[in-house]
């Protein structure tokens, strides 16, 4: 199954549904996301050719998953500048190889920007998802309440 790729810039509509998603996934487990913190992160976004910029994954038209790059993710490492996040797939797609895509698709457009050279994330459960991708462990922090693990990939030319 193959999916097309926006960047959220091109489809700004989806502003308020991709706030709703983030917020029932992460937000219920931090008190300081709302649905309009998230609205207003994702309008800081809106970018093509820079950071930070978000894509939205389309299967037949409609909107699935998205996922982010940003910059300086997480306060605790601010010598990590470039950053993945974000990367949703709506639940009734899950374990289908969209989360995969969404990633690849990721790393293209970190190399298309041609002055990223390290990328890190974080994640409190997908360790093993991401080492797929070349992804290494860095640390283990206890961040926003819970354990995560914070990852680093180089990214090729």
């Amino acid at each position: 199954m193959s999916l097309t790729f926006k960047y959220l810039a091109d489809c700004q509509h989806l502003i308020n549904q991709l706030a709703n998603w983030f917020y029932h996934e992460w937000g219920l487990r931090n008190p300081d996301l709302s649905v309009d913190v998230i609205q207003k992160n994702l309008k800081q976004r809106l970018n093509r050719d820079r950071l930070p910029l978000t894509f939205v994954a389309f299967r037949d038209g409609d909107p699935v998953g998205s996922a982010s790059l940003k910059i300086r993710e997480m306060e605790i490492y601010p010598q990590y500048l470039h950053w993945l996040g974000t990367v949703y797939v709506l639940p009734e797609f899950r374990d289908q190889g969209i989360g995969s895509q969404i990633v690849s698709h990721a790393l293209s457009e970190a190399e298309r920007l041609g002055n990223i050279n390290d990328l890190y994330l974080y994640t409190p459960d997908r360790e093993r998802f991401y080492t797929k991708f070349g992804w290494q462990t860095l640390e283990k922090p206890f961040y926003h309440g819970q354990e995560v693990v914070v990852m680093k990939r180089m990214i090729s030319r």
